[in-house]
């Protein structure tokens, strides 16, 4: 039995609950005098068990949208040292504070998940990302230095360099995307690289997988596969660990976890720069509570699909309506168009046009690599572009609301 904080991790549950109203009693204090949404809303509402919690209101990602930037911070700026973005509803962003002590705390929960996985100070771990993923590698990297296991923080897209890192260095955990996991497994096969001759012993993904999936990475990799899960506004990773057991459980010393009509909800105890109560993760979700026998006592949570549309291209988030944005920023603006999106990229099919490409003469080429590298800016995604003859009616596009083709 592997456990970083034996005190939190394996609490009974009867004391989970004790610590865990009295931190919510304190929270709802700290809201109603530092953050006037929650002052407006939560009024004189008073606590005296877990139950009560169903009197509260909810915190939906479009709050953190309209109150982008600062507008849910519970401290002055001043006492801020960091900040996150994350992609809301429809690709709006929002942005998540953290305190010192914040930060502290983000460490210790990763902590947890690492030394679940095995690692110890004796380990090498490389993390390997690729872009977009700067805020999961800083707390991956808080976790690791905790525990004094030495850090490769090689964050790059160049999946042969990372072979190669694995290789050299000698790597014995990868911290890694599904994505990146696979094409690993790809390229080992490519280059007739045995995965025995490197060093790994274990994987830590980002997400959870399926267990074909993960069958499939563990054999290609030769190394034990285990999956963190985590809502980016609430903390990921770190906000609950999969045990050797394949269960992930919540760490409930920090967050209370409800679920509402299938949809996981979650207030944070602890957070100082922004606390949320009761937030809509916009993720399906199952909760159980009982005896494991990895030792936790948090209630295990088995997560689901999204429920607002988001979808994932090469691991990075993405809603349909964002596509649309980008488009606008390039000379195909207003143009219609259809959409396919699939795990690895996203292609385009734009309506040819007399407007576009006929009098002033415009080159297809330009048109495309432009529209291309504002989705690599914009979005950090492949796009693939297409042009196509007007299409014959409107249900042929896949999003709604574009302009009709003339006639």
């Amino acid at each position: 039995m592997t456990i970083f904080d034996r005190r939190n991790e394996t609490m009974r549950p009867d004391l989970v609950e004790q610590v865990q109203l009295e931190r919510l009693q304190a929270l709802l204090a700290r809201l109603r005098r530092n953050v006037r949404r929650y002052a407006d809303i939560v009024g004189d509402t008073q606590i005296d068990s877990l139950s009560d919690v169903s009197r509260l209101p909810f915190t939906t990602p479009d709050d953190l949208v309209s109150a982008f930037p600062y507008g849910m911070f519970a401290l002055p700026l001043r006492e801020v040292i960091r900040l996150h973005s994350n992609v809301g509803p429809g690709g709006k962003q929002l942005v998540c504070g953290y305190t010192n002590n914040d930060l502290i705390q983000w460490g210790r929960l990763t902590a947890r998940q690492l030394v679940a996985a095995g690692v110890t100070s004796n380990d090498v771990l490389q993390i390997g990302f690729g872009d977009g993923f700067l805020a999961h590698s800083l707390g991956f990297m808080l976790g690791a230095e905790l525990i004094e296991a030495s850090v490769i923080p090689e964050d790059t897209s160049h999946i042969e360099y990372q072979l190669q890192v694995l290789g050299s260095y000698r790597t014995t955990v990868l911290i890694t995307t599904p994505t990146n996991a696979a094409e690993l497994v790809d390229l080992l096969h490519a280059t007739k690289t045995d995965a025995q001759s490197l060093h790994l012993r274990s994987v830590i993904l980002t997400r959870p997988v399926p267990a074909g999936l993960r069958e499939d990475l563990e054999t290609g990799l030769f190394a034990r596969v285990q999956c963190c899960f985590g809502i980016p506004e609430i903390t990921n990773p770190g906000f609950c660990v999969e045990c050797e057991h394949g269960r992930f459980h919540v760490n409930e010393d920090q967050f209370l976890v409800e679920i509402h009509e299938g949809e996981l909800v979650v207030t944070t105890l602890s957070r100082e720069a922004m606390p949320l109560l009761r937030y809509r993760t916009q993720v399906a979700c199952s909760l159980q509570r009982g005896k494991c026998s990895c030792g936790r006592t948090g209630a295990m949570v088995t997560p689901g699909d999204r429920l607002d549309g988001q979808l994932r291209v090469r691991e990075m988030p993405l809603y349909e309506g964002q596509v649309a944005d980008v488009l606008d920023k390039t000379e195909a603006a207003g143009q219609p168009f259809s959409l396919e999106i699939s795990d690895k990229e996203v292609a385009i099919s734009i309506e040819m046009s007399q407007r576009l490409f006929g009098d002033q003469m415009r080159l297809l080429a330009d048109l495309r690599e432009q529209i291309r590298s504002e989705f690599r800016t914009r979005l950090g995604i492949p796009a693939v572009v297409r042009y196509v003859a007007p299409m014959s009616s409107v249900e042929e596009r896949d999003l709604p609301g574009q302009p009709a083709s003339e006639g």
